[in-house]
């Protein structure tokens, strides 16, 4: 299994005798409102053992519900890591319009979301699809469910830079599927403005996951659902995030972080540690990856807060979740 370094990459570069005899690869592309991520994986691989895997924090959401826009400093981020996976997938075989790339949450929001599209396009070929909080949560499960065998009832948690995709998976099928207008860059932007937090900004910012979370649960119950023993499964950086601290790994592990189980107590336990630390000072906690550190209180608030709403004593991280299920 290939292990990500600290940038967040694995890569297994093909060498001329591989070329003459390999599986056709497929290549997913998601575009976030804090990463954008990469994954190249032969049609026949376990997609835990991707031939190359890659994460870059761009932040493509910053300042968005201050602007009203996605900037266009964001979008030259965007590009510059875009030109670097372009020119990967490429050594693959793959041409960009077979690429299967997708823009979440602050493209969803965005106004200026058309013109995105359009540069992506024109400039390397790339066919950006934008796809709703339920196709996203959707797809997620299905990338979740190619990571274990015999999952056939669940919980799942995404927790996002501009929204949170929760489903219930039954019998192998989604029973309930909901997306949040809750994300970690938003809530950070919107409502942390101290440092180290005040108690004042910690509050809203525990109050307001709690008036969103409340809504939801009020909406399931609304259906005849009512919340069942089941795992919980976390996907993204802030379960990979928690994950990494709670090990106390500084590089990246697939292996490690994958089915890695998160008790309640040690995600308080570094909970209290994000909120004691000065927003620099958490780049010392082992596991907290440069890019991050300002986003991890609030997504860790987040997981708490989840855990409480599901009645759940931890959580157990999946490395897979929309990558995988928009090529699996």
């Amino acid at each position: 299994m290939n292990k990500r370094d600290k940038t967040g990459t694995a890569d297994k570069t093909p060498t001329d005798a591989d070329k003459l005899n390999r599986p056709p690869f497929k290549a997913s592309i998601d575009i976030g409102t804090n990463t954008v991520r990469c994954l190249i994986a032969g049609s026949g691989n376990n997609f835990l053992s991707p031939e190359y895997v890659d994460m870059k924090i761009i932040r493509l959401g910053e300042n968005f519900k201050k602007e009203g826009i996605i900037t266009s400093a964001s979008i030259r981020r965007l590009t510059d890591a875009l030109k670097i996976y372009t020119d990967k997938i490429k050594e693959y075989g793959i041409e960009p319009g077979g690429v299967v790339i997708t823009g979440t949450s602050v493209l969803r929001d965005a106004p200026n979301s058309r013109d995105v599209k359009n540069i992506l396009f024109n400039e390397f070929g790339l066919k950006l699809n934008i796809i709703s909080g339920e196709k996203e949560a959707l797809i997620t499960l299905k990338g979740i469910s190619s990571c274990f065998d015999n999952l056939k009832e669940f919980y799942s948690i995404d927790i996002g830079g501009g929204s949170t995709e929760y489903a219930c998976v039954k019998n192998g099928a989604p029973l309930w599927k909901y997306s949040l207008n809750m994300g970690v860059v938003h809530l950070t932007e919107e409502i942390i403005k101290s440092d180290p937090v005040s108690k004042e900004d910690l509050g809203k910012l525990e109050r307001e996951i709690e008036e969103k979370l409340s809504s939801l649960k009020a909406e399931i119950h609304k259906s005849g659902y009512s919340f069942e023993p089941l795992t919980l499964l976390g996907t993204a950086g802030t379960a990979t995030t928690l994950a990494m601290v709670d090990l106390k790994i500084g590089g990246y592990d697939r292996l490690k972080v994958n089915g890695y189980f998160l008790k309640k107590e040690s995600v308080a336990d570094i909970y209290k540690k994000f909120i004691n630390a000065k927003i620099a000072d958490r780049l010392k906690i082992k596991g907290v990856e440069p890019g991050r550190e300002d986003l991890v209180l609030a997504g860790a608030a987040i997981m708490l807060k989840s855990m409480d709403f599901f009645g759940v004593p931890g959580f157990k991280v999946s490395e897979c979740g929309l990558l995988e299920g928009l090529i699996s």
